[in-house]
């Protein structure tokens, strides 16, 4: 609960320091006095956005200082815009603070029974109700689960996408590899291969000329070729020569048939030089080729490339297995999810039924009886973090029914939150509830219920409420005034004679009417 609360140059406060009771705290006063200024401060607390406009005119700075049994909590701002928090004397963060905050506090405005229109609030307060069990362990369980199988669906997704996209860069792999295979790629390959072509080539070119030469001179396999025929003539012309000259010719002819059959080892194998030269002409081929396939005129960058190839490819065979494993893995994740979730939507049915009795049992007790309350489910066809479930609450009131707001007045919906309050479980409440006006548009005996319910609320937790309506601020367990004096406000706690001329003021517009006062006692128990 709130033990204290300090305002300091905010709204038309200067300084004020607040001390409430367990039970119901009622702030009256009237209009302008400075009653919203108390709600502005603990809206700061409670991480709400600083501003100038929060600081009292004239002033460099505001601070709002609220004890809570369980911690001080300390927000200041600057006329700079900026804002410092504290929790027990430490510098926090704002957001830190308004965790803190916001966990203590809860703040119902005439506007709070704006959450009754959000469709995830509304599943929160239906959840509240469910059995421990199912609170404690199920949904945990679910969610747990639910994490897990849509980690699994998001791995499965990234895997089977990265598939996709290496299938479809790589769609002509088989090509390329068969390429990769012939052409070897290598810095400055295809260089080297034009100029050791080019080498075969003449190489080839040279040996094809001297074999000419060779067969002229020998005559072939056919032919009996120059030498052959120098023998010929030599042999005629050896009966004119003398001896000795004819045994010159012959050790020369001897010699010269000795050169041409060295010449014949000289050729080389043409087979080898040929088959050398195709291999050498496929392999820059291939090269060309695959620089043509994959638009890389670089073979640096080609080397590159295809060893991407090699890897991705490599992947893509290993990812089969992590591809069953995930599909497996996911689907069984999604089933025990489902599994979860309809067994939460059961015990969500089951806890509806027991919450819209709880509320229809206390509108009744607020003047709404001819007002029902209902709960309706959409199944989803996609699990949420949440479950398999969309809640609506409505309202029927004999002749129409739908969604709250489109069948309660504003006051009606007032006292829906409220009885929404009262029906919750005890955790389901802050130690602190705080009301603006939340009697905003009842009166009467709508008003006096509301009260009644309002302080029956407050014995589960700590109420502040800040009202117009006397017979609400007559059930407070400690009342707080705040009046305009000298141009600020002056706040303080009242009882007796004081409390009965201020709720005689708020029946009447006037603390000294005697009937007023007399209706005041009344209200006070005091008579």
């Amino acid at each position: 609960m709130i033990e204290r609360l300090g305002i300091r140059n905010i709204g038309g406060i200067r300084e004020a320091v607040l001390e409430f009771a367990p039970g119901l705290n009622v702030i009256t006063g009237e209009s302008g006095a400075g009653k919203s200024s108390v709600v502005r401060s603990l809206e700061l607390l409670t991480g709400g956005r600083g501003g100038v406009k929060f600081i009292r005119a004239g002033e460099e700075r505001g601070s709002v200082e609220a004890v809570f049994t369980e911690a001080a909590i300390t927000r200041e701002i600057l006329s700079t815009g900026r804002s410092r928090a504290k929790i027990d004397g430490v510098t926090v963060g704002l957001s830190e603070c308004g965790e803190k905050v916001s966990a203590l506090v809860r703040i119902q405005s005439q506007f709070a029974q704006m959450e009754l229109l959000d469709p995830q609030r509304q599943l929160e307060m239906l959840d509240s109700c469910l059995p421990l069990n199912v609170k404690s362990e199920v949904v945990p369980a679910f969610r747990e689960v639910f994490s897990k199988a849509r980690t699994s669906s998001a791995e499965l997704r990234a895997v089977r996408k990265r598939r996709s996209e290496i299938e479809r860069k790589y769609a002509n792999a088989r090509e390329i590899f068969a390429l990769m295979k012939t052409a070897r790629p290598e810095p400055g390959l295809e260089m080297r291969l034009e100029n050791e072509l080019s080498d075969i080539t003449h190489r080839i070119t040279r040996r094809e000329r001297a074999r000419e030469s060779l067969d002229a001179l020998t005559g072939g396999l056919s032919e009996r070729g120059i030498i052959g025929n120098a023998e010929a003539c030599f042999e005629e012309l050896y009966g004119v020569m003398s001896d000795d000259l004819a045994d010159d010719v012959r050790r020369s002819l001897e010699v010269l048939h000795d050169a041409v059959k060295g010449l014949h080892g000289l050729m080389g194998s043409e087979e080898e030089d040929a088959s050398l030269r195709e291999a050498t002409e496929a392999r820059l081929g291939a090269l060309r080729r695959l620089k043509r396939l994959c638009n890389i005129p670089n073979e640096s960058e080609l080397q590159a490339y295809c060893d991407d190839i090699y890897a991705n490819l490599e992947w893509l065979e290993k990812s089969y297995t992590e591809l069953e494993g995930l599909s497996s893995r996911s689907l069984a994740e999604k089933k025990k999810a489902n599994e979860l979730a309809m067994e939460i939507r059961r015990s969500r049915h089951e806890a509806a039924e027991i919450l819209t009795e709880r509320v229809n049992s206390v509108l009744s007790e607020l003047a709404m009886g001819g007002i029902t309350f209902g709960i309706s489910f959409t199944g989803l066809q996609k699990l949420r973090h949440d479950g398999a479930d969309d809640v609506e609450f409505t309202l029927s009131d004999g002749s129409r029914s739908g969604r709250v707001e489109k069948i309660a007045s504003g006051g009606e919906l007032s006292r829906l939150l409220l009885a929404l309050q009262m029906s919750l479980p005890d955790e389901w409440l802050p130690p602190v509830i705080v009301f603006d006006e939340v009697e905003a548009g009842l009166g009467g005996r709508a008003a006096v219920l509301s009260g009644l319910q309002l302080r029956n609320l407050a014995r589960k937790c700590q109420v502040i409420l800040v009202t117009h309506e006397a017979s609400i601020a007559a059930l407070g367990d400690s009342h707080i005034l705040i009046q305009r004096s000298g141009g600020e406000s002056v706040m303080r706690r009242i009882d007796g004679e004081e409390r009965v001329r201020e709720i005689a003021r708020m029946l009447s517009g006037s603390p000294d009417m005697t009937e007023a006062q007399e209706h005041a006692k009344i209200l006070l128990g005091m008579v």
